[in-house]
């Protein structure tokens, strides 16, 4: 039952895919509806590291070792985790280390899915490797208006330090003014 719901899955992100048109860009206003798209990544990548982690595949890495298992059931870890960023993200979307996360954490995501689509290809589990290569090809595209995005905020959160930094050596040169002694006091 399991591996029917794959291809509904990996139709559903063709049909419905979580990017924005090309010449758009993310912003805060609409960051929340892009990670609520991202989010429908997470159930397939779920079912494919689940699977991976459960079965007894006879995967190699390119040493010829079989993977363990072990580094499975550590990317369920670090997809819970990316899924958990990105939430926390879509509520706060001005939170630059927050953003830093999701961007980092989905090109780290992307590239390991590449990996694994490879190693896949390797092992002529073709079906598998086909399944991560349309899953990471999708985060790739999700890592560069996450990149994007995370520039543009950082961008403007120095824009504005400076704008404070700024205002604060102006006060402090009123103060100094406002300090000195002026008229026949000051003799």
């Amino acid at each position: 039952m399991k591996r029917a719901l794959i291809p509904l899955f990996m139709i559903s992100i063709a049909i419905f895919p979580t990017t924005l048109l090309p010449q758009q860009k993310l912003t805060a206003t609409n960051l929340p509806d892009f990670l609520a798209r991202y989010d429908t990544n997470f159930g397939p990548l779920e079912v494919v590291f689940k699977d991976l982690t459960n079965e007894n595949l006879p995967l190699t890495d390119e040493a010829g070792q079989p993977l363990a298992r072990q580094p499975f059931a550590d990317r369920l870890l670090a997809l819970t985790n990316l899924r958990q960023s990105a939430h926390q993200l879509a509520a706060n979307p001005e939170d630059l280390v927050l953003a830093c996360t999701v961007a980092i954490r989905t090109e780290i995501l992307a590239h390991d899915l590449f990996d694994l689509s490879q190693v896949a290809y390797d092992n002529d589990r073709e079906e598998l490797a086909n399944r991560l290569s349309t899953l990471q090809v999708t985060m790739e595209e999700n890592k560069e208006l996450l990149a994007d995005y995370l520039l543009a905020l950082a961008a403007a959160k120095q824009n504005r330090l400076q704008q404070l930094e700024k205002e604060v050596d102006e006060l402090h040169q009123k103060l100094k003014e406002g300090m000195k002694p002026t008229g026949p006091q000051a003799r």
